[in-house]
């Protein structure tokens, strides 16, 4: 069925189709929009001047491939990282003809050629210092430049004539060459090759690869320049017709074109083109430097800076355009620098009120009042007109404006003024903030206690709002609308629900400053920090190592080139936005770029705006509201990151020694406390460079120095280490490839290999003293308690032999008088016989035993022949099961107390099967193994019971004597298939010393 549309929606989708047509149309148009060149008042000066370190009588300034700058001035060559100055010494010990040097030229392979007032030309390489003067053909008199053609031939611009290198001298050109020998002021080399000459009051031209010089008609005053331009013109500075192009890659310019844009009251020195297209010069005769927009008109204001605005000196000389595009100006007190602010103050000509208020209207321009409620358009074609103008553009605009403070609510639609009257709120209204939704539409947050919601001149409130107000306001896709209030809370209303998010959802950022749902991302800033709602509903806070860094925001903007933004309370900045999202979502901290102050911030994002801070107008300019006033930057031309730098590592300082550090430098044996310098070189703001560095050997992982160029380290260990540091610029682009430095620290005696070998040799010495100590006393411990054994065991014996074995004795006498009386009865005399000869027997094993407690000789070492005798003297008759003895291994020498205990337990063993088993054939098997002693006891009869009695035939005997043993006593029995005993004893419990590993086990066999 058909779905009715109301006519504020349909109004709301074209106007939404009309952002994104436009958004459209600026994502293909920006990139090839002209970026705005910086009037002066938009750079940064700084100077060194002479008495605080640098040189006066600069005349000539090169940039080398190491980004550090080289001066020619009147006191020799100067070197400037940034920081501080120094004088680098020529290699070898050779020294420069002369201290006053005038120009300078560096050729691709970093050599350095190097001219002389009045004292020829000097090549400084690799190899060494190699001069040049009148007898390897170069005339007297200065050389203004030095420079290269297109076929790679070195040429010098000489008063006393122009010249050519050959590799070993200066030649005078030919006549071949079509020029002669002449006196000449300059050399410029453009993009496709030509070599351009003033020389003889005229300029010249010599085609890329060509033989011969062309002569232009065009007369030159002596001492003129050249400079090139980026579009490829040539521009002459004449001493004394002043400024103008005069020739591009065609040749030279027609005579019209040329006085269409000479500035006659323009007399420079040297001219330079800059970064955005400006012309820079040092003025003739003093007069400081100047700055022209050649590409605004023909008229462009030419502006002026000298000594009364900071210049070192009014007379200033080379001006150079580095490779970031920071400008140098060199005078004779000492070195200028000009650095373009990226982000501009809108100074607005004639009186106005200061804007404080911005609005972004639908179709992506924005507009900005003050406490007059008059908006201005703000577009980066409006830049520079006069306040009513803006205004004027603003109220023909076609765009609905909301104009609104405490005292006002107003909406200018088509040139009208509206006011509008919230009900019950009579003015003056503390307003926090205001969303305008489109034409007809805008909520409200009044007061402490007042949200209201106005569409087509009604206002109401929504019930499921609590009773007070909210502190931000922002719009998303689909009509969602985020409300964040003081208490830190944040409220987003989708499909007509409201989701409440809290401290128990991760948002733990203080009361509500900024919120922005941008795609189906939502960011919330707060007093205390940053945080972004992930794809789990709960928010995630962003971290950064500087402290503060993303507290106070108040305004959130991504651009068409997934940049994030933001305006917060230590200045704007800037981040990649997948980088930002995934570091924030993974914890891990961020580092983004900060524009602050000294890039031309005016204040910080201001604090108390009913509108957010930062809003993005749709010709590329992000425009921010400052408590200093509005403020603007070109996204697109921001966005440019510097080059990426290459840190030096420097000296290493260890006790008192201070020294460059060298790849595979040794240091001293004792060196435990190290300090490495290291700088990386950049010019433009070398207070933004930041490092990282590891000592590999030591550091696991990098450390963040911050912005500190030296590296402290204690207690190193001798060893090899290898010192490793990168450096990020003020954009935070990482070095690629870290600066690295191999070393060793040499060891003590008392930290060497073979000192550490011979402490763990006495060590191990002192162990086994310590060993062979605790042996003996052990040894003697145990002899001692033996010896108390042996005594006691005599004194068991003696006893045994006075008591039970004497009285045995006489019963056996006595039984033996019985058994002999005349009136015993024959079958007594045998019972009584057979009893005697019992106890007789009885009293032979006693006393047996009884002398076995007096001797302690090794009475139990043959095993095999004590069972086999046991089992002799229980056999009673030929039906006594057979016996089979095995012996494998060698026997060896058996602990006496321990084979005792082997003996008793095979003997009661064998016993059991001889009484018990009704065997036909009995098994022993004694092994001498490495691991041990093991003894098997097998017989083939009716095997044990299932049920038996508690300590039925002596197993309780033996299983005690095998725990006092250690041994491990182990039984097989099944019914009608005989029984089994095996005992096993570890080798260190049985014998009395080890058996040898590399004896191969040897088997015998006996039977009895």
């Amino acid at each position: 069925m058909p779905v009715a549309v109301s006519a504020p929606a349909l109004a709301l989708a074209r106007t939404r189709r009309r952002v994104a047509a436009g958004w459209l149309l600026l994502c293909l148009l920006l990139a090839a929009w002209p970026a705005l060149a910086a009037p002066l008042s938009a750079y940064e000066h700084t100077a060194w001047v002479v008495g605080q370190g640098a040189p006066g009588d600069v005349w000539d300034i090169v940039q080398p491939a190491d980004g550090s700058l080289l001066l020619a001035t009147g006191t020799g060559l100067y070197r400037f990282d940034g920081r501080q100055f120094e004088r680098p010494a020529p290699p070898n010990g050779s020294t420069f003809p002369s201290s006053n040097m005038t120009t300078l030229a560096l050729d691709p392979d970093g050599t350095l050629w190097i001219a002389y007032y009045n004292a020829g030309i000097s090549r400084l390489d690799r190899h060494g210092l190699t001069h040049y003067a009148q007898a390897q053909g170069l005339p007297p008199g200065l050389v203004p430049r030095i420079e290269r053609d297109g076929s790679g031939r070195l040429w010098a611009a000489a008063d006393g004539g122009l010249r050519w290198f050959d590799g070993e001298r200066w030649q005078v050109p030919t006549a071949a060459m079509g020029i002669g020998d002449v006196p000449a002021q300059w050399l410029l080399r453009d993009r496709d090759g030509t070599l351009w000459v003033i020389a003889a009051q005229r300029l010249w031209r010599l085609p890329a690869n060509g033989a011969r010089f062309e002569p232009l008609a065009l007369p030159v005053a002596p001492f003129s320049s050249l400079a090139l331009r980026d579009n490829g013109q040539v521009w002459l500075a004449d001493r004394q017709r002043g400024l103008m192009p005069v020739a591009d890659a065609r040749g030279l310019l027609p005579a019209a074109e040329r006085e269409a844009l000479r500035r006659p009251a323009l007399l420079a020195k040297r001219i330079r083109f800059a970064a955005d297209g400006s012309l820079w010069g040092s003025l003739v005769d003093s007069g400081g430097i100047f700055r022209l927009d050649v590409a605004a008109s023909a008229a462009a204001p030419v502006e002026y800076f000298d000594a009364a605005q900071g210049l070192a000196s009014t007379t200033a000389v080379p001006v150079l355009a580095d490779r970031e595009g920071t400008l140098w100006v060199g005078t004779n007190l000492g070195l200028n620098r000009f650095r373009a602010h990226q982000v501009r103050s809108l100074t607005l000509p004639g009186p106005a009120d200061p804007l404080r208020t911005l609005y972004h209207a639908p179709d992506g321009q924005v507009f900005a009042y003050g406490a007059d409620l008059r908006p201005m358009a703000l577009r980066r074609t409006l830049l520079q007109v006069p306040s009513a103008d803006l205004h004027r553009a603003a109220l023909a605009s076609d765009q609905p404006l909301w104009v609104v403070d405490w005292e006002a609510l107003r909406l200018i639609r088509d040139g009208q003024s509206h006011e509008l009257h919230p009900p019950g709120l009579p003015a003056p209204r503390e307003l926090r903030a205001v969303l305008p939704l489109g034409r007809d539409e805008a909520w409200f947050c009044f007061g402490d206690q007042r949200v209201m919601h106005y569409l087509r001149g009604r206002w109401d409130s929504d019930p499921a709002l609590p009773g007070h107000a909210c502190t931000t306001l922002a719009a998303g896709p689909a009509g969602a609308v985020l409300m964040g209030y003081p208490d830190g809370e944040l409220r987003v209303r989708r499909q007509h629900a409201w989701r409440h998010y809290t401290r128990a959802d991760g948002l733990q950022v203080g009361p509500i400053t900024a919120t922005a749902m941008i795609g189906t991302r939502i960011w919330v800033a707060g007093e205390n920090g940053l945080a972004l709602l992930g794809d789990d509903d709960r928010f995630h806070a962003a971290q950064t190592d500087t402290p503060g860094l993303l507290e106070g925001i108040t305004g959130i903007v991504r651009d068409h080139t997934a940049y994030y933004w933001f305006n917060g309370s230590r200045g704007l900045l800037r981040i990649d936005a997948s980088t930002l999202e995934q570091s924030v979502l993974h914890g891990r901290p961020v580092e983004p770029r900060l524009f602050d102050r000294g890039d031309g911030m005016p204040g910080i994002a201001v604090q108390t705006t009913p509108m957010p801070s930062a809003m993005l107008a749709a010709d590329g300019l992000l425009w921010l509201s400052t408590n200093q006033g509005l403020a603007w930057i070109d996204t697109g031309v921001a966005q440019r990151a510097g080059p990426a730098l290459q840190p030096r590592i420097g000296d290493v300082s260890h006790g008192q020694t201070q020294q460059p550090l060298r790849d595979g430098m040794v240091l001293p044996a004792g060196t435990a406390q190290l300090q490495i310098d290291y700088l990386a070189l950049a010019l433009s703001r070398p207070e933004r460079t930041r490092y990282r560095y590891r000592l590999i050997g030591l550091d696991a992982h990098w450390q963040d120095a911050g912005t500190l160029t030296r590296a402290f380290y204690t207690n190193l260990p001798p060893g090899r280490y290898r010192f490793e540091v990168v450096a990020a610029n003020q954009d935070m682009v990482w070095s690629p490839v870290a600066a690295t430095r191999s070393f060793r620290i040499a060891p003590m005696w008392y930290q060497t290999l073979w000192f550490n070998a011979a402490c763990v040799v006495l060590l191990l010495a002192l162990i086994l003293l310590a060993m062979r100590l605790r042996s003996r006393r052990l040894t003697q411990l145990v002899r001692a308690r033996l010896q108390e054994r042996h005594a006691e065991r005599e004194r068991i014996a003696r006893e045994l032999h006075d008591t039970l074995l004497q009285g045995t004795q006489g019963l056996i006498l006595r039984l033996h008088a019985v058994s002999q009386a005349s009136h015993t009865p024959p079958p007594v005399r045998a019972a009584l016989e057979a009893a005697m000869q019992q106890a007789e027997t009885a009293l032979a094993e006693g006393r047996d035993r009884v002398s076995a407690l007096r001797d302690d000789s090794d009475g139990y070492q043959d095993l095999g022949a004590a069972l086999v005798q046991v089992y002799g003297e229980r056999a009673s008759d030929a039906s006594s099961p057979a016996l089979r003895l095995n012996v494998e291994g060698t026997p060896l020498p058996l602990r006496r107390a321990a084979a005792e205990e082997v003996y008793l337990i095979g003997g009661e063993a064998l016993l059991n099967a001889l009484q018990h088993a009704h065997a036909g054939a009995i098994e022993i098997e004694l092994g001498y193994g490495l691991r041990g002693l093991r003894l098997h006891v097998r017989d083939d009869g009716r095997g044990l019971p299932e049920s038996m009695a508690e300590g039925h035939w002596g197993l309780v005997g033996m299983r005690e004597r095998a725990e006092r043993l250690g041994a491990r006593l182990r039984l097989w029995s099944r019914p009608g298939l005989g029984t089994e005993v095996e005992l096993f004893l570890p080798r260190h419990r049985i014998y009395r010393r080890s058996p040898r590993r590399w004896r191969w086990p040897r088997f015998t066999g006996e039977s009895a």
